[in-house]
């Protein structure tokens, strides 16, 4: 490839010759991946907060014996069923509930 004179060089030129740099690209979520996901979009929404703290005194009541570093791993290896079986058992809840119980798919477009 011959040099322009008097055209600036960017740095992302050669990023950009032919490599695929552009366009959709499709990432395949591993198992534990998409469970730690769906697990921080949950805590991190208001609408499940009752539902987090109502989990977490039963995983406590279930295991009273057990150091609370312990209760909090049964809870976030158990939350996620449960939740799911709370929302999907209640014909009253929310589409926001629904969408958040049913989580996210395992293949991510960026």
């Amino acid at each position: 490839m011959t040099k322009l004179v008097g055209l600036p060089e960017f740095w992302h030129d050669e990023s950009m010759r032919g490599k695929g740099s552009r366009g959709l690209h499709v990432i395949t979520l591993s198992l534990e991946e998409l469970k730690q996901t769906h697990l921080y979009i949950l805590n991190n929404s208001n609408e499940v907060v009752s539902y987090i703290v109502h989990h977490k005194a039963l995983a406590e009541e279930s295991n009273p014996k057990m150091p609370k570093n312990r209760v909090l791993k049964e809870h976030n290896n158990t939350f996620l069923n449960w939740f799911k079986d709370s929302i999907f058992g209640d014909n009253s809840t929310s589409k926001t509930l629904w969408k958040l119980a049913y989580g996210s798919k395992r293949n991510v477009r960026t």
